[in-house]
């Protein structure tokens, strides 16, 4: 149920005291959470800032509200770390790098080959969102709402069944993505290292044949109008999330910190719904302009699931803990154990 303080009431408590809502917005709220993110202007993630930021004046009276800068204009993840370590920013909407710098625990569910439904996914975050939060405390961080990146899949002008032709099909490698080398090299496939920003050019001039991106992410980028195949195999979820610096969160005051909470996690789960309808609508949209779906097999995969299972199991207590695998695996057995005997039955 959607918890907001009435505007009426809203209106009635401020009246004596304090300027009202609408006065207080137009010189901007008291207290202003400062966000970068690297989504455009028009995005799925600025549609639900928008929303969200809209809910949480109307809910505190006008005293709290969300400044957001979009589009990457204040850098990369690692940049914008650092801005609100010095105090220029006090968090950012992260869709990957950030997330598991501030919260290493997250990259135990984003690991290679490891979850085959969105329903074995919401399960088991659900039990690990405990833990993540509280190590985000631990490191000075609050977690508003954690969100969906989605599932990614490889897109090739060559068919790609298997690890084997991986190695032969030009895969792109973007700089900085610890999982994915550690995928290659463990697999021994070069990958040809690009800058997001450089890899449709990449493609048109067949520097790389074969990217990996999550379906609504591909067709944004024009990247499937590069090639022919989608490999079916789900590579790797990603998650993503509002993590603000403690700090900067301790100064919102009390009586107000429950209504964003509430409203920041409901619109962040709103926007992981509105990622996978993205991702089923670009899937008909590539598969309407031609793009073909590569179907794999268990034997396919066989190489893959083990190189896979490898790089995941060298990753506990080096990348991630030991504790927050456990809660992934645990929970990920008893999924599968269930299904099992429900076909049996």
């Amino acid at each position: 149920m959607k918890s907001r303080i009435p505007v009426l009431a809203a209106l009635a408590a401020l009246m004596a005291a304090s300027p009202a809502p609408a006065q207080r917005a137009a010189r901007g709220p008291k207290y202003a959470i400062k966000l970068a993110t690297r989504a455009p202007e028009g995005s799925a993630w600025m549609r639900r800032f928008e929303l969200m930021n809209g809910e949480v004046l109307e809910a505190t009276g006008g005293e709290v509200g969300f400044k957001v800068y979009p589009g990457g204009v204040l850098g990369e993840e690692k940049d914008v770390l650092f801005k609100i370590k010095v105090g220029q920013v006090d968090g950012g909407g992260f869709m990957g790098f950030g997330v598991t710098e501030i919260c290493p625990d997250a990259d135990a569910m984003m690991q290679p080959l490891q979850f085959e439904t969105y329903a074995e996914v919401d399960a088991v975050f659900q039990a690990l969102r405990p833990h993540l939060e509280a190590q985000c405390r631990k490191n000075g961080f609050e977690a508003l709402g954690w969100t969906e990146i989605g599932f990614s899949y490889a897109y090739s002008a060559v068919p790609v069944r298997s690890l084997q032709d991986l190695r032969g099909a030009k895969p792109w490698l973007l700089p900085g993505s610890d999982t994915v080398e550690a995928l290659f090299r463990k697999g021994s496939v070069s990958g040809i290292p690009i800058p997001v920003g450089d890899v449709l050019t990449a493609l048109q001039t067949g520097l790389v044949r074969t990217v990996f991106a999550p379906p609504y992410a591909a067709v944004a980028a024009q990247w499937f109008t590069r090639v022919r195949y989608r490999t079916d195999a789900r590579i790797l979820y990603s998650l993503g999330g509002i993590l603000v610096a403690l700090r900067a969160w301790e100064k919102i005051p009390e009586a107000h910190r429950a209504a964003v909470l509430e409203i920041t996690r409901r619109h962040m789960a709103e926007l992981s719904r509105d990622v996978r309808r993205s991702d089923a609508e670009a899937l008909d949209v590539m598969a309407g302009e031609g793009v073909e779906t590569v179907t794999t097999t268990d034997e396919d995969m066989r190489e893959f699931v083990k190189v896979s299972r490898e790089v995941t199991a060298e990753s506990v207590g080096r990348r991630f803990s030991a504790e927050a695998h456990a809660i992934v695996t645990a929970r990920l057995a008893d999924l599968r154990a269930a299904e099992e005997r429900a076909d049996r039955e």
